[in-house]
């Protein structure tokens, strides 16, 4: 049972910081002084893991507080920060947070995997990470879009992706205020078997205060949503598309996918694994599972390509590393079809265009 102490004195940023957290004594579930406006019906709770998230995390606090409809918890799930998170948490007045501090450093996907067992506290489950941002009616649009659905259903938004400083990058997609639609679950886990995946904080899930099916694999720690959302799909009742750009996802140098570029497990062949993973729970017959891995082996061979691209002129060695894995994985046709098509890409589009 958290302490309530009122008033009382999460990209989730890097991870993988063993140390214990420097600091101020831990004081599990305290919640700060702010007064969350009181609302009715069903309860929805964000849940934020973060570490060392002291540059971003005011940006995302400030979101769920500007709220159409505020979430009736906001629980901060901190993993051994030591800069400043405690302090800005602790003052922040523009919505009432819980504090829910771990003594040492789990990581990121176990820490997302203890924010999954917050699920059954609530109708309605929505995982923030600590550098990411939220549209003002990005709440109300969800919730209203799973209404009519049976728990264990989620919805999800399209996405903007912005840098450090919040400014916009790649393309800026307006806001038509398009109506949601059902979507249909082949599909959504083509889509994530393809790594083609929704973003963690553009998901809204309906629990009806049930535990989730399924939760995040830490072995894969740089495609772990990608199997995730593609297990939840097969267990869900409903699939609900937002076609509005609700969530802004914050690329930055300390974020998770820049350490991981440096690990060959992790940035290239757990791709592979979470492929195979999720095809394999795709309802369809042989043929069509058979021709399936067959597409994803040239779509492998095709993403390691551009990866290999980006690190050749500074890493050569590294660049060979990768070639080599993809040749293993794919076999020599499909190795040869997906590098084929990446330069039939560059050649119409140019080199730099982002890996989709």
């Amino acid at each position: 049972m958290p302490i309530h102490l009122d008033p009382s004195p999460l990209d989730s940023g890097p991870q993988g910081n063993t140390a214990k957290r420097k600091g101020p004594p831990l004081k599990e579930g305290f919640i700060t002084s702010a007064r969350n406006a009181p609302t009715s019906g069903k309860e929805v709770i964000t849940v934020i893991p973060v570490f060392n998230g002291e540059a971003y995390l005011q940006a995302t606090l400030d979101s769920l507080a500007l709220q159409t409809r505020k979430p009736d918890r906001v629980l901060i799930l901190d993993d051994a920060s030591t800069d400043k998170t405690y302090e800005l948490v602790k003052h922040f007045q523009g919505i009432r947070c819980e504090w829910h501090p771990s003594p040492t450093n789990l990581g990121l996907f176990p820490n997302l995997n203890r924010a999954l067992e917050k699920a059954c506290e609530s109708d309605f489950f929505h995982l923030l990470l600590a550098d990411d941002l939220v549209a003002p009616d990005f709440l109300e649009v969800s919730c209203r879009a799973l209404e009519q659905t049976r728990p264990m259903s989620f919805s999800w938004s399209d996405i903007q992706w912005i840098d450090a400083r919040g400014n916009h990058t790649r393309y800026r997609l307006r806001d038509e205020k398009r109506a949601s639609n059902k979507s249909n679950r082949k599909e959504f886990m083509i889509r994530e078997s393809e790594l083609n995946t929704v973003s963690v904080g553009s998901v809204m899930i309906k629990t009806g205060k049930r535990h989730l099916p399924c939760s995040f694999h830490t072995d894969l720690p740089q495609v772990a949503d990608c199997v995730f959302y593609g297990e939840l799909a097969s267990y869900a009742n409903e699939l609900i598309h937002i076609p509005r750009p609700l969530c802004k996802i914050r690329t930055h140098a300390t974020n998770m996918t820049h350490q991981n570029m440096q690990s060959l497990k992790a940035w290239v062949t757990d791709e592979w694994v979470a492929m195979q993973s999720v095809a394999s729970l795709i309802p369809e017959s042989p043929i069509y599972r058979w021709i399936r891995r067959q597409k994803l082996k040239c779509l492998f061979a095709a993403r390691s390509l551009v990866k290999e691209q980006w690190v050749r002129k500074e890493q050569p060695d590294y660049a060979a590393r990768i070639r080599k894995a993809a040749r293993v994985r794919s076999s020599f046709p499909h190795y040869q079809a997906g590098r084929a098509a990446v330069r039939l890409r560059d050649l119409f589009k140019g080199s730099k265009q982002p890996l989709q």
